[in-house]
């Protein structure tokens, strides 16, 4: 069996890892969402020269079809976060020599 302290540290970088997971996909997506609608908003100034207003929409398009794969990509993160953490909790709650009363009668009842 490993040492208790050991388990804990590595149950804790699990939980860090996964909220960073959390952070890295909710900014990507919030990132890519930002500069679409920084975008839209330049492109809708009437005093935009033509070739300005060219380029504004070329950068638009790239990151229109970018966002597909930025919010894919975030919700992927996203995902294994949640996990992480859930996966951490529940063999938290579920090891069978750490068990207590509390953690036992609410583990009762749900199975």
């Amino acid at each position: 069996m490993s040492n208790p302290k050991i388990l804990m540290r590595r149950k804790l970088a699990v939980i860090l890892a996964g909220g960073l997971f959390i952070v890295i996909g909710m900014a990507l997506w919030l990132f890519t969402d930002f500069v679409i609608q920084g975008h839209e908003q330049i492109l809708s100034n009437p005093d935009l020269i033509q070739e300005e207003k060219w380029r504004w929409e070329g950068s638009l398009q790239w990151w229109t079809t970018a966002e597909t794969t930025c919010h894919s990509t975030s919700i992927i993160l996203i995902t294994i976060g949640v996990c992480a953490i859930e996966l951490t909790l529940l063999h938290t709650i579920l090891q069978p020599e750490r068990r207590t009363e509390t953690s036992q009668t609410l583990l009762s009842q749900y199975l």
